[in-house]
């Protein structure tokens, strides 16, 4: 389903500059400097913006263009697939084309606060047909919205069961104050600031701002209020929820959650990937390992004559590593130390073989007795008890 809003715009220039380029001039240098854009998709009826442009600013109305906000539920379409982000731009086209007979430009944006698609259509205020300004589809209520569900239905998108008129963003709130006022620069650093993922919270939020040259605090209402030295150099104040409803502190406080939240994922993406890389580690093995049962149906000797016995092997066998760790050498004859060295190792070899022998020994003779003990008590009538009671006892 989409939404769609319009408002009319008297300067051609800042409002395809803002979808392009963004809120500030210094973003909109390094765009047209690396020749990029914030556009993650671009149609028009003319060869470039720049031609755009200079056809809504030829017509010499005071109005020099109407802007159309169409933004998609995130339900819908995905801001990660380029096959939406391509259907979407198209819809804009669409919707442009059954509005009016005039020279359009679509903007496709997939940096919203929200993580939706969403449109940013302009129309040349110049009727291409009969040479006067557009004279339909200029407002929310009368044509706008019709035209906008009509397009979904035949296009197979969903329709808004009961239409409300959308909340005016401020991507369309900025038109109603002229280029280079203190409202549209605030409002564009606040945009920029909120849109900015490093504003995770009030205080990282502050510090981008100050980037910026905003101060920001909070109010005793809580809202949001912002100072910004105006070009007259007077420090002006205003209330981010005065500006745009974008601006208060509810929704400022979601787009901290959203940019959180999204840190988030990319920190747990970028450990996966980590151990994706690197393989499973030891760590992994241990508990995959540890998981699995050992069974052996052998009967086994009593835990404290298994314990004394490997106790005894312990001791035998660290007994005769002392004998045998530090070899015999004499200064003048290397060839003999070394000979006597080796001899020591293949004694201690001997050694631990029999040792490792001897514990085998007694274990296989303690099964054995056990087995002819089980064995035993299995014969008489009440067997089956004696031997839950032998196992609980500990005999």
């Amino acid at each position: 389903m989409s939404t769609v809003n319009v408002r009319s715009s008297q300067s051609a220039q800042t409002s395809v500059d803002y979808a392009l380029y963004g809120d500030s001039g210094q973003l909109k240098e390094e765009h047209r400097r690396r020749g990029t854009s914030r556009a993650a998709a671009l149609s028009s009826s003319v060869d470039n913006p720049a031609e755009f442009i200079a056809r809504c600013e030829d017509h010499g109305r005071k109005v020099e263009l109407y802007s159309y906000t169409q933004n998609f539920s995130p339900d819908e379409f995905d801001v990660n697939n380029p096959d939406d982000v391509k259907r979407v731009n198209d819809l804009g086209r669409k919707l442009a084309e059954d509005m009016h007979s005039a020279d359009y430009l679509v903007v496709t944006h997939a940096d919203s606060r929200g993580g939706h698609l969403h449109n940013h259509i302009y129309v040349c205020n110049n009727d291409l047909l009969t040479g006067k300004s557009l004279q339909r589809n200029t407002s929310w209520a009368k044509g706008v919205r019709q035209a906008n569900d009509a397009l979904m239905e035949r296009e197979g998108c969903q329709v808004l069961d009961s239409p409300m008129q959308a909340k005016v963003d401020w991507s369309l709130q900025r038109e109603q104050y002229e280029a280079g006022s203190f409202e549209r620069t605030l409002g564009d650093k606040i945009a920029a600031s909120l849109r900015d993922p490093r504003s995770t919270d009030r205080g990282a939020y502050k510090a981008v701002l100050a980037e910026h040259d905003v101060k920001f605090s909070v109010a005793k209402s809580g809202e949001h209020r912002y100072k910004m030295r105006h070009q007259n150099g007077k420090l002006l104040s205003k209330s981010g929820k005065a500006l745009s409803p974008d601006f208060s502190a509810e929704s400022a406080d979601e787009i901290f959650n959203y940019h959180s939240e999204n840190k988030m994922k990319g920190q747990t993406n970028a450990v996966a990937q980590r151990h994706e890389e690197r393989g499973p580690g030891r760590a992994d093995e241990r508990r995959e390992l540890g998981a699995v049962a050992r069974v052996d149906d052998s009967p086994e000797p009593r835990r404290g004559t298994r314990r004394r016995a490997d106790d005894r092997d312990q001791q035998a066998h660290r007994e005769a590593e002392q004998r045998h760790a530090e070899p015999v050498r004499t200064a003048d004859d290397d060839g003999a130390a070394a000979t006597q060295q080796s001899a020591a190792i293949q004694r201690g070899i001997r050694d631990r073989a029999r040792t490792a022998k001897a514990r085998r020994d007694r274990e296989n003779a303690e099964r054995a007795r056990r087995q002819r003990q089980w064995q035993g008590l299995g014969q008489g009538h009440d067997g089956t008890q004696k031997r839950s009671e032998g196992y609980y006892l500990g005999q």
